[in-house]
């Protein structure tokens, strides 16, 4: 089949609260491995972009098919990105045994990152550090997973056949000490329109990054300069990357352009919601002249909504309108960090007919169904994934005096446009079974 949907969800599991060494979503990395183990004997090369890439399961797998001569290149963010607080017991999922002792993300990841760090042996594995950060604001707080965020948020795997290939995009980290969630992956075999722009996009993110051997914790990220490049968007395929330039303002575009496109519904799924009527600050951009207050993708959804095209929206996050904080006082949000935006769009939204709003604080999947189109992504729509800067300086911080940022603003991040009828058919049921949850509140 050229085409395979996968969903996971906390029901799969005895307990939700439980942390296992399969990781945030057990059965998507089994499914992960299983596409690889089917075609196993035809793969030349696997590259895997992962934000988290602490998960030893996949970690000794991936070093099994290294070792039967198949080239595999790991992609992620450096040590220093991971969350040191809060341990805790890990479950193997398996056998029930756990940890004698609480990890956090760190310790998982330091323990893998150390190991190849050290191998002498395989040389068909590599792990690349892309150690791009990306900020806007001299006011943002410090991370709890180092001072500043870590831009590479793409969970993505292009398998080279020697004849053909396979993509694997995941809402997953897949990452150990993180709760099991509503997540979702899309397996793609052969298609025409999307192989030639991702197998560019792993030959430029490799390019930009730097093998762990000679990696050092030294080295400055806090000044983010690239070449910049032309990433041409296709109808199937969109990439942004700080290498690609404008390719987050690329994008607002080019998913306007498909939202406008309903004629009957629109269903936007994500952990969170806030991409209406931001402000794009153009003295940190080199060619844009002009402070702007943008519509944003949101905004065009409400503008189809007023001309009779039926919205459904699901996030994890919500904030009520402090006129509302009443009617909710027995319900506990997840809460989003941009509360301003937020409440802004809802606001709109309480204003506008045809449009459904749902929370569940397990969503985790990114996606939105535009009549028979899927477009599958890995980012969430807020303002900071649709904001590409070139020319960010910031001398110092407010919550952090003593650091300073000079470099490009842009998340990486990434679409598939998708016309398949079952898999928009499995999302719509996906969707349908979400919505149908007990612990899923309708707002709207």
């Amino acid at each position: 089949m050229p085409f395979k949907s996968f969903f996971d969800e906390p029901e799969n599991y005895k307990n939700r609260f439980d942390f296992y060494e399969q990781g945030g979503s057990p059965l998507l990395l089994q499914k992960f491995i299983e596409s690889i183990e089917e075609q196993r004997n035809d793969i030349k090369e696997v590259n895997i972009s992962w934000y988290l890439y602490n998960n030893q399961h996949l970690h000794d797998y991936l070093k099994e098919v290294a070792a039967d001569g198949i080239l595999v290149n790991v992609i992620t963010i450096p040590l220093e990105g991971y969350d040191n607080s809060n341990p805790k017991i890990i479950e193997n999922l398996t056998t029930g045994q756990k940890s004698n002792k609480s990890l956090t993300k760190y310790n998982l990841a330091r323990k893998i990152y150390g190991e190849i760090y050290r191998s002498t042996t395989n040389e068909n594995f590599n792990l690349y550090i892309f150690s791009h950060l990306y900020v806007r604001s001299a006011r943002i707080k410090k991370f709890s997973r180092g001072a500043l965020p870590y831009s590479l948020h793409i969970k993505l795997a292009y398998i080279k056949k020697k004849t053909g290939y396979i993509l694997l995009l995941s809402s997953s980290n897949l990452a150990v000490r993180d709760l099991v969630k509503n997540e979702s992956m899309i397996y793609v075999e052969d298609e025409p329109n999307y192989e030639e722009n991702i197998k560019v996009f792993y030959e430029d993110l490799i390019r930009n990054s730097i093998h762990i051997k000679n990696y050092k914790t030294s080295l400055n990220t806090t000044c983010n300069t690239f070449k910049k490049l032309e990433f041409k968007y296709s109808d199937s395929v969109g990439i942004t990357a700080p290498f690609y330039n404008n390719s987050s303002n690329l994008l607002e575009k080019y998913l306007s352009e498909y939202i406008r496109t309903a004629k009957e519904r629109i269903i936007i799924c994500a952990q969170h919601l806030a991409a209406f009527n931001y402000e794009f600050n153009a003295k940190h951009h080199s060619t844009i002249n002009k402070n702007e207050t943008r519509k944003g993708i949101l905004g065009e959804v409400i503008t189809m909504a007023n001309k009779g095209v039926k919205v459904t929206c699901v996030s994890q996050t919500f904030a009520p309108l402090p006129e509302d904080e009443k009617n909710f006082k027995e319900t506990k949000f997840r809460r989003p960090v941009n509360t301003k935006n937020f409440q802004q769009f809802f606001s709109q939204i309480n204003k506008t007919e045809n449009i459904a709003y749902f929370v569940n604080e397990n969503i985790h999947s990114k996606f939105i169904l535009i009549d028979n189109t899927l477009l599958c992504c890995s980012f969430n729509f807020t303002p900071t994934q649709f904001i590409y800067l070139d020319n960010v300086n910031i001398s110092n911080f407010k919550n952090m005096p003593d650091l300073s940022y000079n470099g490009i603003h842009c998340e990486v991040g990434i679409y598939l446009a998708i016309n398949d009828q079952n898999t928009i058919k499995a999302f719509e049921n996906n969707m349908a079974n979400v919505i149908s949850k007990k612990e899923t509140i309708q707002v709207k």
